[in-house]
């Protein structure tokens, strides 16, 4: 989903409640035994894609007041022996201040993937990009099919121990 500065701000505040700021363990960004299991498997995913997660109040702020400046160089060099061309685009993006962004790609959110069952926590990734002269933010769940399967095994696990009835796995009829 694509959204412009104001859709996201909107957005973020409505959903507030299932967004989790990073623990320190996760700032952190080492594994350790002692973290909760959740929290190595944010870190391991954060470094898997070489991701920054950001805090609720960082977002915010970004829908609130964003900009961007943008500069483009267009670098071509001819190789005149051997006809060989080489053509380089390099867009830069930068705060107010001339410095090069810092922005999160990463927030964490925490809910139920099952209706009534316990909230999941999972990465999202967080991204934005120039479409039509504006700024688009997109918000995507990272693997998603990890969350599902890990609710779905805590759920069988669950309703074993309530039931005390042996799990039966069927397979589609063919």
């Amino acid at each position: 989903m694509q959204l412009k500065k104001d859709d996201l701000g909107e957005f973020i505040e409505a959903n507030a409640k299932d967004i989790m700021d990073p623990t320190p363990a996760i700032l952190e960004k080492e594994t350790n035994p002692d973290n909760a299991s959740w929290e190595n498997r944010l870190i391991e995913t954060a470094h898997r894609i070489e991701g920054k997660y950001g805090q609720l109040t960082q977002l915010l702020a970004l829908s609130k007041q964003f900009q961007v400046y943008e500069t483009s160089n267009l670098t071509v060099s001819t190789n005149r022996n051997t006809g060989e061309a080489s053509v380089q685009f390099l867009n830069e993006h930068k705060s107010a201040g001339g410095k090069p962004l810092d922005l999160p790609d990463l927030l964490i959110i925490a809910i139920p993937v099952f209706r009534g069952g316990a909230p999941w926590r999972m990465p999202v990734r967080f991204r934005y990009r120039k479409y039509n002269g504006e700024v688009r933010f997109t918000l995507s769940i990272y693997n998603p099919e990890k969350a599902f399967d890990g609710a779905l095994q805590e759920a069988i696990t669950s309703a074993q121990e309530k039931t005390k009835i042996p799990l039966l796995m069927g397979t589609p009829e063919t």
